[in-house]
């Protein structure tokens, strides 16, 4: 799994007896289509997954079916690691798109993580980069502007997906809907049509065919005030570090990720 090795990588260089102990567990993969649920909150899950492609959500629902996304699980994600505990789910996750995940079995995962301290710390700085964006999440609703926080979350995506998958700089898969966005980012799918519309005429960002390119990356950071260190992409900054100096990288391995055609389902309004 490209994509796991490459988001692991991020917090810690294993060595190669290290990865091969991966290897040796055996994971199943299974596939959900969009609108599946992979967790269901009340159950008591007892493996952990990771995502091999295709993107989730993470989020509570209330009673009148409103809906708070938490975050996004994307390629090289793991969860839930709260099964080492035994309790109950008090979320959900669902698919957004095709989404192929490898599961684990608790027990083994656990064994895995007491026979080596390096993959132990690998792993708990993926739990401590998940708290992170949690984080950010809540000044992000509660603190910032619709325009900052569509900016916000757009360069998080791109920068925790480029980690995993590699790929072009400033281009981002945007398999999310208007109704996604603004699920996450406490606003109305009007709103967040006319922010990003506001994005647009500003030089800021295009979209095309479900994509999103960030066209000025500076001005985007300037104005949503995006700072990577709650990333912890340590690699992934040392390599943008090395580009503005003028020097030159090989992308990151490329894992598999699902193209989708997901549509923007609320059309867009320029007012």
């Amino acid at each position: 799994m490209n994509v796991f090795r490459n988001r692991i990588s991020q917090y810690a260089s294993l060595r190669d007896d290290a990865w091969s102990k991966f290897d040796q567990i055996d994971f199943q993969t299974r596939a959900f289509q969009s609108g599946d649920d992979i967790i269901r909150v009340g159950e008591t899950p007892t493996k952990i997954f990771i995502v091999k492609e295709g993107w989730a959500i993470r989020h509570r629902s209330l009673d009148d079916g409103r809906r708070q996304i938490v975050n996004f699980m994307l390629p090289g994600d793991v969860f839930d690691m709260q099964v080492i505990a035994g309790v109950k789910a008090d979320h959900s996750v669902t698919a957004i798109t095709r989404t192929v995940v490898a599961t684990v079995a608790a027990d083994q995962f656990m064994n895995v993580l007491r026979s080596d301290a390096d993959v132990a710390a690998a792993f708990w700085w993926a739990a401590v980069q998940e708290e992170s964006i949690l984080r950010e999440q809540i000044v992000r609703v509660g603190r910032r502007s619709a325009k900052e926080r569509i900016a916000h979350l757009l360069l998080e995506l791109q920068r925790r997906l480029r980690a995993a998958v590699g790929g072009v700089e400033d281009h981002l898969p945007m398999p999310l809907t208007r109704t996604d966005l603004a699920d996450a980012l406490g606003l109305t799918p009007v709103h967040v049509s006319r922010t990003m519309s506001a994005l647009r005429r500003s030089g800021l960002i295009d979209e095309s065919r479900g994509q999103v390119t960030i066209l000025d990356r500076r001005r985007m950071e300037s104005l949503s005030q995006f700072d990577t260190d709650y990333l912890h992409v340590r690699k992934l900054d040392f390599v943008a570090r090395a580009n503005l100096n003028g020097g030159s990288h090989s992308p990151l391995s490329n894992g598999a990720i699902s193209s989708h055609t997901n549509q923007h389902r609320v059309p867009r309004n320029d007012n």
